[in-house]
């Protein structure tokens, strides 16, 4: 059996037989000489002796190689390596591959191919593309020549669990480089027009697109961004506010142009097409070019330009006469992607397009049937003598039967790595998708018709959107509506067991926040500001697994501590939100409490020896701060939490002055396991009698302030290594994460992996 059927999908072999490769190469020892050997071999030999296994093992070689030559091999790493090895300034020119995004201010930030390097005076040119961050009065466009001088570095990583690594993400595109400038006098625009003219058209037709579908629509900017995101995947920050909705419902795909979007606007072509009078083979050569265009036009993201090879695939199957198997065609574009780029394999949007269209295959079948069958009139009953009735019923089956099959293959074989990636499971996703999916098509269709309406008339344009912004209205309520019915979703946390209890300790730079985890309870200390919240904290919070928490603890009003605190009670619901006594002038804590008034939640003032239950075995007990504190770090809440035979202190930005109450107030009882250090704005802090009483096993110090004058940065040094502890520099290992498992604690540096382990029993013995 396995022999009459395998012949019949060559292609779903080698695929995988180059998967195999790709992944071989990434997490084997590089050995290309090795690889290059058995590769030739195994070629010839399926030259000479027609043999499936040794063809699949010459793919397997072949894209071995490919991905080591596009990642462990590439020499504009090599180059990258040699330039950040120490600290340069350089002088770089070439042209912008993408569209110029706006930063703060008059800074942008771009793609550059680069032609030319200046480096100590040398010059060179070793290609390749990297990330530019520049500051002009100009407005860049694709396509420009610039010339741009500053410092070379590696691009941002990851410094958090659960953070976006761009570093990462940058490299597996090829890019290990990015060149930041400060003063517009350093870059000078050299030419325009330099890029693909077909790219140039694509954004200049983005463009007018963005402003027709905008027509009639300034009043409702967050309509307007939810139709220009489902039509042409254009986003900006008016769409966020309900982004959340869209995730908790398993509709966020709508959002950005994706597999679906490329699809349906392949159907609306066709069913444009064929009454024109074209045959099957003629509307096909008129859709392919434009699938592409639109993958342009959409922003050539991946996921566009993997679904427009894909059908061009199964669509190629007309031009030639072949039977069209579906699994071939999808081997087949994943064949043809893996050979443009190996490291595709490795995205998660790659991995998940490729999941549900393989379970459309094998499952959307059986599943089609279950529901068809049950969804029919009786049996038993001859067809020839259904009534009118159970024709229609009959007829309404088959259609909701089949919709329910692929909606339910979908969500099952997306199911895994949505798990595994967002750490949610959105139980109502296939009815929630089922009238989401028509509305969007709905907001395509119409969008398209704005758009050719705009060509003649903007009035006409006008009167299209407005239907668009009724049908996007009604796709807002549906959404919205599900997300808050009761089970609509399930937060779900990484791994089947966790420990008794966890504390992040968020590397924010001059910010802070914490993050305590126990089995029963979950606990934010501060949130960063309003940056850090959705970069850092929000990922780590759902990495975690969690939708709410139990307590939000705002130690003072410094808004790179509070920032974030609007956005913190939106996405994670605070059960309650404990704040100090003391007002102050700060506009950030003004909007939160603001906030809270208006959503209504409960906000408890905290005074020094206040005490909660933080799990079964935590306590969380406030030290500080004390009365007649006038400085907003000195304001600051100081928490220390008991976990188990473990005490750690959480001291916020405090200085000397509250550090030199609390050694009085408590003497010896201060003692604790891990202190974790603030940065004061002008103050000094860990003064020698607080590290003396506190006797630290292990310290974690926040980055310090490149701006702060006058640092204590040397002294400072000298009295933590006096102290005996362990230090965790967080400028060094950026987040730091302490799990607590009976009677021992392991203290773990995020970026270099630096490891303390404590002993409980010891410390008590202290």
């Amino acid at each position: 059996m396995a022999g009459r059927i395998l012949p019949r999908l060559p292609l779903v072999g080698l695929a995988l037989a180059a998967i195999a490769g790709i992944l071989a190469a990434e997490y084997l020892p590089p050995a290309p000489r090795l690889v290059l050997v058995l590769t030739l071999a195994a070629l010839l030999g399926a030259m000479f002796r027609r043999g499936g296994v040794l063809l699949w093992v010459a793919t397997a070689g072949g894209f071995a190689l490919a991905h080591l030559n596009q990642w462990q091999e590439d020499p504009v790493l090599r180059w990258a390596e040699q330039l950040t090895a120490e600290p340069h300034a350089v002088k770089v020119t070439g042209v912008l591959e993408d569209e110029p995004r706006a930063a703060a201010g008059s800074v942008w930030t771009a793609r550059m191919r680069t032609e030319q390097w200046e480096v100590d005076g040398h010059t060179s040119s070793p290609g390749g593309e990297i990330e530019v961050r520049w500051t002009t009065s100009e407005i860049p466009r694709y396509g420009d020549r610039w010339a741009i001088e500053g410092v070379a570095g590696l691009p941002r990583e990851a410094r958090n669990p659960g953070e976006f690594d761009q570093r990462q993400w940058l490299a597996r595109q090829g890019v290990f480089l990015e060149v930041r400038s400060r003063e517009p006098e350093a870059a000078a625009l050299l030419a325009r027009e330099q890029g693909s003219p077909i790219q140039a058209a694509a954004l200049t037709a983005r463009a007018w697109m963005l402003r027709t579908l905008g027509l009639g629509l300034e009043d409702a900017p967050a309509i307007r961004s939810l139709i220009a995101g489902v039509t042409i995947g254009a986003r900006d920050g008016e769409a966020d506010q309900f982004s959340e909705a869209f995730r908790q419902t398993g509709t966020f795909h709508l959002f950005s142009v994706s597999g679906l979007h490329v699809g349906m606007f392949a159907l609306l072509l066709w069913v444009v097409l064929r009454p024109l009078g074209l045959s099957r083979r003629q509307a096909v050569v008129v859709i392919v070019p434009l699938l592409f265009f639109y993958a342009l036009v959409t922003g050539a993201s991946s996921p566009s330009i993997r679904a427009a090879v894909m059908i061009a695939v199964a669509f190629g199957g007309f031009l030639l006469d072949r039977p069209n198997a579906p699994a071939n065609s999808l081997a087949a574009a994943a064949l043809l992607l893996l050979a443009w780029d190996t490291n595709q394999l490795f995205s998660a949007g790659f991995q998940l397009s490729f999941f549900i269209v393989a379970s459309l295959f094998v499952l959307a079948p059986p599943l089609q049937e279950y529901f068809t069958a049950r969804l029919q009139p009786d049996p038993f009953l001859p067809r020839k003598l259904y009534n009118r009735w159970q024709k229609t019923t009959a007829e309404a089956g088959r259609e909701v039967g089949a919709t329910l099959g692929v909606s339910t293959a979908a969500w099952l074989g997306s199911l895994p790595l949505t798990i595994a990636i967002f750490h949610l499971v959105p139980l109502l996703s296939i009815p929630a998708n089922m009238l989401a999916v028509p509305l969007a098509f709905g907001i395509l269709a119409v969008s398209m018709l704005s758009l050719l309406a705009g060509l003649a008339s903007a009035w006409l344009a006008a009167v299209f959107n407005n239907t668009s912004w009724g049908l996007a209205s009604l796709l807002l309520a549906m959404v919205q509506g599900t997300a808050a019915l009761p089970g609509s979703y399930v937060h779900l946390p990484p791994g089947w067991m966790q420990p008794p209890a966890r504390l992040t300790v968020f590397d924010l730079e001059t910010g802070g926040a914490q993050l305590l985890r126990t089995r029963e309870k979950a606990w934010l200390f501060d949130t960063g500001t309003d940056r850090d919240f959705p970069r850092a904290v929000e990922p780590a919070l759902r990495a975690a697994g969690l939708g709410h928490l139990d307590a939000l603890v705002l130690t003072h009003g410094d808004t790179r501590h509070i920032g974030g605190g609007p956005r913190a009670v939106e996405m994670v619901p605070p059960q309650t939100v404990l704040v100090s006594a003391f007002t102050d002038r700060s506009p950030a804590r003004r909007r939160l409490y603001a906030l809270l008034r208006e959503e209504k939640f409960p906000k408890s003032i905290v005074l020094p020896t206040d005490r909660f239950r933080a799990g079964r075995d935590t306590t969380v007990e406030f030290l500080a701060p004390e009365t007649g504190a006038r400085s907003a770090d000195d304001q600051a809440l100081v928490a220390r939490i008991k976990i188990g035979g473990f005490r750690v202190l959480l001291m916020s930005d405090s200085g000397a002055a509250t550090e030199s109450a609390l050694v009085r107030r408590h003497g010896s009882d201060l003692r604790s396991d891990i202190l974790v250090l603030g940065r004061h704005d002008e103050d000094i802090c860990a003064t020698a009698e607080f590290l003396h009483a506190v006797q630290p096993s292990a310290i974690i110090l926040a980055p310090p302030d490149p701006f702060r004058e006058g640092t204590d940065e040397p002294a400072l040094r000298a009295r933590l290594a006096d102290s005996g502890a362990t230090i965790f520099d967080q400028a060094e290992c950026g987040a730091v994460i302490t799990t607590f498992n009976g009677p021992r604690a392991e203290v773990a540096g995020f970026l270099n992996k630096q490891i303390a382990v404590l002993e409980g029993d010891q410390q008590k013995s202290r």
